[in-house]
C-alpha cells in the first residue's frame, strides 16, 4: 500500500512537472518573459522530486556547467524551505564524490 502511494505521488509530480514545463515554454516568448520562467522554475523541481533519473540528469548538468552552479546555489539559498530541499538534492557534489570513489577503486 505504501509503495503504491509513493508511485502515485511520483506519477503526479512527473505529470505536473511536464505540464508546468510545457506551459513555461509556451509562455516564454510572450511579452512578460518572467511569466514563463515562473512555470519553468516550478516544473524543474517537480520533475526532480518525482524521478531519480531526472534528479541525476540535473546533477550532471550542474556539474558540467559548474561556474553557473554558484548562481544556482545562490538562488536555491533564497528559496523557501520546502523548495530548498529539492535544490539541495540536485547538488553536483555527489557526482564529484562518486567519481573519486570510482577512481580509487580502479587505481
Amino acid at each position: 500500500m505504501v509503495q503504491r502511494l509513493k508511485h502515485l505521488k511520483s506519477t503526479i509530480l512527473m505529470i505536473g512537472g511536464v505540464v508546468c514545463l510545457l506551459i513555461g515554454f509556451a509562455f516564454l516568448p510572450l511579452p512578460p518573459p518572467f511569466f514563463g520562467m515562473v512555470f519553468l522554475a516550478a516544473g524543474i523541481p517537480m520533475l526532480a522530486a518525482g524521478s531519480k533519473r531526472t534528479r541525476r540528469f540535473i546533477q550532471l548538468m550542474r556539474w558540467r556547467h559548474y561556474r553557473h552552479n554558484q548562481k544556482v546555489e545562490y538562488l536555491v539559498s533564497r528559496l523557501p524551505s520546502f523548495l530548498r530541499k529539492h535544490g539541495h538534492r540536485t547538488r553536483p557534489d555527489v557526482l564529484v564524490r562518486l567519481r573519486g570513489k570510482n577512481n580509487a577503486k580502479q587505481g
